[in-house]
């Protein structure tokens, strides 16, 4: 569900919002018409006419996406082309090493190129699974997570340094994109393929805010029980996306795809929604695509470049 401000509130019949996500694999209903309501902290009711757009971006070949221990990063950076001198560069450091000081992270120049319908477009293809660092010492080349940033260098304006990826799927330390080298899938539990979404109309739900329920994923799980003894059939989650402050709660992202690090990694969410099946619990995950906080590296970059 989409919405920018504190979600304790109803929506009019005449909104256009988005339910979000019914997370899990086999969700009953993997798009939903009419209304869901719930008696719980807060009480929510949306009304759905979503209008799916003519075309997406292509998010499978955005971000940092790894294949057998490469790791592919590509980004659209409308108006800013090689032509007009610029140049753009992926920095990268292995998780373990950011705070050793004689270790800095290794520099990748991306290679520009345009794409329809979007035009600017920078790319690069970096091997990193079994390859030797460039200090003695470095994880660099061994499995774990990995942060990253881009870098823009403009001839007009200079170095535009700590620009995050806007289509990361993990967050690290510092707020910066992150990738896991080797990562493994979430092996769910063998009840997860016989689990079936409520009805909208039968959908009783608990709003929670991770950081004040639980403080993360992790702990918020230790209360699914909790929640189902209540008599709730379904909780909402406030937003997971990356945000610049320590206390937010969600509502002004710098990025969209992936779980903040202050809640946990990915795995650490579908924990949560696995065991929240367990105890009878669908799980709707509230997100924010109308706006985003001043942090948000589009945003953040073009102020830059101005």
């Amino acid at each position: 569900m989409s919405h920018a401000a504190p979600p304790s509130r109803e929506f009019p019949a005449s909104s256009s919002t988005e339910l979000g996500v019914i997370a899990g694999p086999n969700s009953q209903h993997g798009h939903h018409s009419g209304r869901w309501h719930g008696a719980a902290s807060h009480i929510v009711r949306c009304d759905r006419s979503l209008t799916v757009p003519p075309s997406l971006l292509p998010i499978g070949t955005l971000g940092a996406v790894e294949t057998n221990g490469t790791v592919s990063f590509a980004l659209w950076l409308p108006w800013v082309s090689a032509a007009d001198g610029n140049a753009v560069t992926v920095k990268i450091i292995h998780e373990g090493d950011p705070f050793l000081q004689h270790i800095l992270p290794r520099e990748f120049a991306m290679t520009h190129s345009v794409r329809p319908p979007h035009g600017d477009f920078w790319s690069v293809t970096v091997p990193i699974a079994n390859t030797l660092p460039a200090v003695p010492g470095s994880a660099w080349g061994t499995p774990g997570r990995y942060v990253y940033r881009y870098q823009i260098d403009n001839s007009a304006v200079g170095t535009l340094d700590w620009v995050i990826d806007p289509f990361a799927r993990e967050f690290g330390l510092g707020r910066l994109s992150a990738f896991t080298l080797g990562y493994q899938p979430y092996a769910w539990s063998a009840a997860e393929t016989a689990w079936r979404t409520p009805a909208l109309a039968d959908l009783v739900l608990y709003e929670v805010n991770i950081a004040e329920l639980g403080g993360d994923l992790d702990r918020t799980r230790d209360v699914m029980a909790y929640l189902a003894d209540l008599g709730v059939n379904g909780i909402e989650v406030m937003p997971l996306s990356n945000v610049a402050g320590s206390v937010d709660w969600g509502y002004l992202p710098i990025g969209y795809f992936g779980v903040d690090d202050r809640f946990g990694k990915r795995s650490d969410f579908q924990q949560l929604v696995d065991t929240a099946h367990q105890h009878g619990l669908a799980v709707i995950v509230d997100v924010v695509y109308g706006h985003t906080g001043v942090d948000f590296p589009y945003y953040d970059a073009y102020t830059r470049l101005r």
